[in-house]
């Protein structure tokens, strides 16, 4: 791979920022450009990046911008400037120090392929997800799959699997972007995004995997709306539903299930099985959060 670009997104984190920085100045592979892309509100990232790690460039984007935008600005600036390929990466997931090495030499021998890496929880050290996949039809837009890697999964390099979440260290090759455009930030600008780009990526034979020797540890500490909903009362609840920082907000939920969902005319039913679910999950461990408040 002759030029990977690394974009990292901050909107006022720069503590996790910092040590996303430092785990990629610990990787035993270094042939690789990074670039912040600052769209907080703040000079923290600012300052930080200027005294602390002047071989990063900063890009200055708009408060406005949210995680499709963000990315879509770090990923122009990379392909004008002839990135080969473009690692996403978000500023609370923290590589380990061979991960990029194997990302790396994976592309090359794929060089057409999306590749990921293994997802683990930087706290409890458990799997997060290994082959995550969807089930529109009736209302999952994802399902985490397995969580534990299995000795026949441990001897494969490459794991084939049909969706990729987030920006959390994948490797996308630039063709990628010129075949199938970029993260749909008008329709999607936060949530909903990278599952519309993978699928699109999918739809037009381009190969999914996740690489079972590569890992990038994940940082929940600043975490969706409805990450906990048993934490909700129900006017948060319904928050929840409408705020663009909710990964369950319908707006995006029904732009999602629009234009993948299997039967395009019952689309509205998805997002009804969608919502039901939730509604039922959320009663649920809302009691139990009461009792054991209680």
């Amino acid at each position: 791979m002759n030029k990977l670009y690394i974009v990292i997104t901050d909107f006022n984190g720069y503590a996790q920022t910092r040590q996303c920085l430092e785990a990629l100045r610990a990787s035993q592979y270094n042939q690789f450009t990074v670039l912040v892309v600052d769209h907080g509100t703040t000079d923290e990232t600012r300052i930080g990046l200027t005294e602390e790690y002047p071989e990063v460039t900063r890009l200055a984007g708009s408060s406005e911008l949210w995680w499709a935008g963000a990315n879509n600005l770090g990923i122009r600036f990379s392909l004008e400037r002839g990135a080969d390929a473009i690692m996403l990466l978000n500023n609370d997931c923290y590589v380990t120090s061979d991960a990029i090495a194997i990302l790396a030499d994976l592309i090359d021998k794929c060089p057409d392929a999306i590749i990921a890496p293994v997802q683990r929880d930087c706290r409890t050290e458990r799997l997060i997800s290994i082959s995550p996949h969807s089930c529109f039809l009736l209302g999952f837009p994802s399902l985490s799959g397995p969580k534990e890697m299995t000795p026949d999964m441990a001897m494969r390099e490459l794991l084939p699997v049909k969706l990729i979440v987030g920006g959390r260290g994948v490797v996308i090759p630039a063709g990628v972007f010129n075949q199938i455009g970029l993260f749909d930030e008008k329709r999607l600008p936060h949530y909903g995004a990278d599952h519309d780009f993978y699928l699109r990526a999918r739809k037009q034979g381009i190969l999914l995997y996740v690489a079972s020797r590569a890992l990038v540890e994940i940082d929940n500490m600043r975490t969706t709306l409805a990450d906990n909903p048993g934490t909700l009362n129900f006017a948060e609840f319904l928050q929840s539903l409408r705020n663009i920082r909710s990964h369950r907000n319908l707006r995006d939920v029904t732009t999602l299930f629009k234009a993948h969902y299997p039967i395009p005319h019952l689309y509205l039913l998805g997002v009804a099985l969608y919502t039901v679910r939730y509604l039922l999950v959320y009663w649920g461990r809302r009691w139990i959060f009461l009792l054991r408040s209680w």
